[in-house]
C-alpha cells in the first residue's frame, strides 16, 4: 500500500524542519552532506508508514437489528480490538439475525458474525430455511448461553386450566392465543419444535379456536399488556424490561418444559438446559426448568485468518470489554467463550481455546 500524498507531505516537512533545526536552518535539499541522510531518514519513515497501515484491518462483523444487544456486543469487539491495534476497527453491519449471517460469512461478505448455536445446527444439517447443509462455519468465541426460552402465562388463565407445563397446552377443548417471535427466527422454530415434542402442534392450537402470532420483541410485549394474548414466549435474558412491563399490568406466572424435552431440544438444536430460579421476579413463585438459546462469534474456515487471530487475541486479553457493553454480559469469561462444542474452534482462535 502507498502512502498517501498528504502523509507524504507530512513526513517530508518534519524531517526537513527536524534536521534543519540542528544545522542552523541549511536546507536539506542544497547541502550534499546532509542530502542522503535526509532522503534515508524519509525513506524509512515512509517504510514505516506503510507497514502500520497495511497492517491495520477492517473487520467486517455481521450481527443483528441496529440498536440491540448483537451491536452493543460489536461495539465491544471493537474497543477490545483497538487496545491491541489502535489502527484497526470492527465494523457492525446490520442483518436480518444468524441465518443470514452464516451465509454472509460462508461466501466472504463478512469476516466474522454472530448467531445462535441452534441456528448454527440448522445450517450444518441443511434444515429449512436452509435447502442444503452450509458447512465449514468455525467457533472464535461463544458469547453467552443465558437467554432461556420464557413461556410466560396470564396466572388467573393457567389457574383455570391447570397450566403447569408447555404440555398441558394440549389440553382437549383448551383455547390459547399464543405470541411467538417472528417467523421463520431461531426463537419461533425453538417455541414451535419444544411444543410439537410436547404433544401439542401449532395446528391443534388453530383447530381448537386458539391463534398464533409472529411478533417481535416489543409488539408481543404490548400485545401481552393489552390482553390480547394468552401466553408469550421467547428466548431473552433474565429481568428483560419487555417482562417487566407485562407483569405491571398483569398477573403472571411461568410454564416449565419436560425434562424429556430438554434434553431432546439439547439434542437436536444444541440448546442449553436452564433453571430459572424462583427470585428471578417478585411473581415467580418456584423455579422453572426451561431450555435456553446460545449465541457465539463465528468465522468461516476460509476467513482471513489474521483478522480472525485479530479478534481472538483481543477478547483473550481484553474480556471485560465485553462484559461492561450491558449487565447482561457481566457473567462473559474465557472460560465460557472457550466452551462452543456443536462446531470446531478456527484454527487462529486457538488463543482462546487455551482457556478452556
Amino acid at each position: 500500500m502507498m502512502v498517501s500524498s498528504l502523509k507524504k507531505g507530512y513526513i517530508h516537512s518534519f524531517i526537513h524542519s527536524f534536521i534543519a533545526k540542528r544545522v542552523g536552518g541549511v536546507s536539506m535539499k542544497r547541502n550534499t552532506f546532509f542530502r542522503p541522510l535526509y532522503f534515508l531518514i524519509l525513506l524509512t519513515m515512509a517504510l514505516v508508514a506503510n507497514n502500520s497501515s497495511a497492517n491495520s484491518q477492517n473487520i467486517i462483523l455481521c450481527g443483528g437489528s441496529p440498536g440491540g444487544l448483537w451491536s452493543l456486543l460489536g461495539a465491544g469487539l471493537n474497543s477490545a480490538v483497538q487496545k491491541v491495534d489502535p489502527s484497526s476497527v470492527v465494523t457492525y453491519q446490520t442483518s436480518s439475525g444468524g441465518f443470514a449471517n452464516i451465509m454472509q460469512t460462508k461466501s466472504g461478505k463478512c469476516d466474522i458474525s454472530i448467531a445462535h448455536i441452534g441456528e448454527i445446527v440448522i445450517a450444518e444439517k441443511g434444515i429449512k430455511p436452509f435447502s442444503s447443509p452450509v458447512t465449514g462455519t468455525r467457533a472464535i468465541s461463544l458469547l453467552y448461553n443465558w437467554a432461556p426460552m420464557q413461556w410466560l402465562v396470564d396466572r388467573d388463565f393457567a389457574e383455570k386450566h391447570g397450566l403447569k407445563t408447555i404440555s398441558d397446552l394440549g389440553k382437549k377443548g383448551l383455547k390459547v392465543n399464543l405470541v411467538v417471535n417472528r417467523k421463520g427466527i431461531l426463537p419461533s422454530i425453538l417455541a414451535e419444535s419444544s411444543l410439537q415434542k410436547s404433544g401439542v402442534t401449532f395446528e391443534k392450537i388453530l383447530s381448537s379456536g386458539g391463534s398464533i402470532q409472529y411478533q417481535g420483541s416489543k409488539s408481543a410485549s404490548q400485545i401481552m399488556q393489552d390482553r390480547k394474548a394468552d401466553i408469550w414466549v421467547n428466548a431473552t435474558f433474565i429481568g428483560s424490561g419487555k417482562i417487566k412491563a407485562i407483569a405491571k399490568v398483569r398477573d403472571l406466572r411461568m410454564l416449565s418444559v419436560d425434562k424429556v424435552v430438554i434434553d431432546m431440544m439439547s439434542e437436536e438444536f444444541g440448546s442449553k438446559s436452564f433453571t430459572i430460579q424462583a427470585d428471578s421476579y417478585e411473581w415467580l413463585r418456584e423455579d422453572v426448568e426451561t431450555f435456553g438459546a446460545q449465541a457465539a462469534l463465528v468465522a468461516s474456515e476460509g476467513s482471513n485468518a489474521e483478522k480472525v487471530e485479530l479478534v481472538a487475541k483481543a477478547i483473550s486479553l481484553y474480556p471485560e470489554e465485553i462484559q461492561k457493553i450491558h449487565p447482561a454480559m457481566k457473567s462473559f469469561d474465557l472460560k465460557l467463550a472457550a466452551s462452543v462444542s456443536v462446531i470446531p474452534y478456527h484454527k487462529k482462535a486457538a488463543i482462546i481455546m487455551d482457556n478452556k
